[in-house]
């Protein structure tokens, strides 16, 4: 992922669960690379698009320079993930969150430490979404403790990334990596 900033080793990804074109205006100063949107369908993604067009022009910046990666927290969001292919030039990843174990009334994980039946099903939509799409896939972060075999897993199963809970588990990502 290329920095809007052109200066970041890391990409910054700002976490919003809706946006509209009032709350673009503190992002001039960030300039994130890219903007983490809860996203239930392709046309929150375009609807995103269209704001940090105009955002970008009102101050001067490259035009798609800020990229967007769409983050499936519900279950409208994994039967809706193929509508994200094609919804914006900006769309740079499609990843999942775990906590869409909570709506289901699911446990997220097994007591073997795999992912939960239901959790295994909406990373397999997100995967294929993200293919489709000619994106990267991100794969959850575990809510376990022992991340290692979701790790390997999301190696095996080609996700290009991982979401860390916390500073632990991004350390075990990285030496895993």
């Amino acid at each position: 992922m290329q920095g809007a900033s052109g200066r970041r080793s890391v990409p910054l990804l700002l976490r919003v669960d809706e946006i509209d074109a009032r709350d673009l205006d503190g992002l001039a100063e960030l300039r994130p690379d890219a903007i983490l949107l809860t996203a239930s369908h392709g046309r929150d993604i375009a609807r995103l698009g269209a704001h940090l067009a105009v955002h970008e022009a009102e101050h001067g910046l490259p035009d798609g320079g800020i990229g967007i990666v769409a983050l499936v927290t519900s279950a409208a969001g994994v039967l809706a993930a193929a509508s994200f292919a094609g919804a914006s030039p900006r769309l740079r990843g499609i990843g999942w969150d775990a906590a869409l174990a909570q709506e289901l009334g699911a446990q997220p994980v097994t007591v073997e430490g795999d992912w939960s039946p239901v959790l295994i099903h909406a990373r397999a939509m997100v995967r294929l979404a993200a293919s489709a799409a000619g994106v990267v896939a991100i794969e959850a972060a575990y809510p376990g403790e022992d991340p290692e075999k979701v790790i390997a897993a999301a190696r095996r199963d080609g996700f290009a990334a991982i979401f860390a809970r916390d500073a632990r588990q991004a350390e075990l990502i990285r030496a895993e990596s």
